[in-house]
């Protein structure tokens, strides 16, 4: 498995641009940049889900597992913070339109795209006679159980949806009250799930960074202007993030502190931006299909596995799974392209008066 983190880094290095002393990359959280970012940790959330179908063995899948157990649920951060920042710069060109939007554009719209993805899985586990209760299908349609896909991720951005939602619907006239109450409402997220929902820390212990990459967009003049006023200021900075986070890493069995943890390593990964730019194709292609790339790995992943000649043999398990992939993202997305102009994307009729007017 280790081999294929070298693979990775040499995508990254493959079209990447280096700003020297002195310089820095301006478009550091343009839409391009940003999603050949996400593009990396899609494959590394690949790699992650596909050692649950894959038994390790050699020397090198030990220390890619050493890897895995550092970054933990760190390959999920960069979605979130990114989810934030985006809608925050839009909340600031559209202001109280796009918030009214969000239930359609973007509570409907993920749910719907969900709830298609988990109709293959239903259909798979009728194929393969796979047990599946009435309860347990139906509340995997928003997330909160799988029925053979992933899942937690997309209960936990639903909810940080409607809190974003109810937050600048409350405080539309002031946008920082809006981060605030979307910061205080995600605490209370983490709390209830922690103290009632009886599921795993890594449903919860990340959701902040979203609520971060908001106030990271409405602070970012002023970020900015600090980190890039010269050299010694961007590293003294990063280097002051980089040993908080190394300093909290053996502690972060604590709730807090783990937060924290996630919260530098995010902050690692956006100021390592401002000195490099991503321009691999690749990672550009992945990062823009993430959701598909993540709702549907597992199928292939499942029967590949199901397959003695295949799943023994690890490369050939690995680079089928992740083509079949691929190709089953990119047909996904199409599809539900489609369905989008006919369901969400519709413009709206003229009225019968206006359509006197022509």
């Amino acid at each position: 498995m280790i081999f294929y983190i070298g693979i990775l880094a040499l995508a990254c290095v493959y079209g990447m641009k280096i700003f020297g002393f002195r310089e820095f990359n301006k478009d550091y959280l343009s839409r391009d940049n940003t999603t050949a970012v996400k593009g990396i940790f899609v494959v590394l959330v690949f790699m992650s889900h596909f050692l649950q179908y894959y038994k390790m063995s050699g020397p090198f899948d030990v220390l890619y597992k050493e890897i895995r157990l550092f970054l933990g649920q760190l390959v999920v951060v960069m979605f979130l913070f990114y989810s934030g920042y985006g809608i925050y710069e839009s909340i600031k060109r559209k202001g109280t339109s796009y918030v009214k939007s969000f239930p359609k554009n973007r509570v409907l719209k993920t749910l719907f795209h969900l709830d298609l993805a988990i109709l293959i899985f239903f259909i798979r586990n009728l194929i393969m006679d796979i047990e599946m209760t009435v309860p347990k299908v139906l509340l995997s349609l928003i997330g909160w159980t799988s029925i053979g896909n992933s899942n937690w991720f997309m209960f936990a951005i639903l909810v940080l949806y409607i809190i974003v939602y109810v937050a600048f619907l409350v405080f539309k006239k002031n946008k920082v009250l809006g981060i605030v109450a979307t910061t205080a409402l995600t605490v209370v997220y983490i709390i209830l799930m922690k103290e009632f929902s009886g599921m795993d820390a890594y449903w919860y212990n990340t959701v902040l960074c979203l609520p971060l990459g908001m106030w990271y967009s409405c602070l970012k003049d002023k970020i900015n202007a600090v980190m890039m006023k010269n050299d010694i200021i961007y590293l003294a900075i990063t280097a002051v993030v980089a040993a908080v986070f190394l300093l909290v890493h053996n502690n972060k069995r604590e709730l807090p502190v783990y937060i924290l943890w996630t919260i530098m390593f995010t902050l690692l990964v956006v100021f390592g931006t401002m000195k490099v730019n991503l321009g691999n194709k690749v990672l550009y292609w992945l990062g823009n299909h993430v959701f598909s790339v993540y709702i549907l790995q597992r199928l292939p992943m499942a029967l590949f596995a199901k397959i003695d000649f295949i799943a023994a043999e690890r490369e050939y398990f690995f680079v089928l799974s992740f083509a079949a992939t691929v190709i089953l993202a990119e047909l996904f997305d199409r599809g539900t392209g489609a369905l989008d102009k006919l369901i969400f994307d519709r413009k709206k009729r003229p009225a019968k008066a206006d359509l006197k007017k022509v």
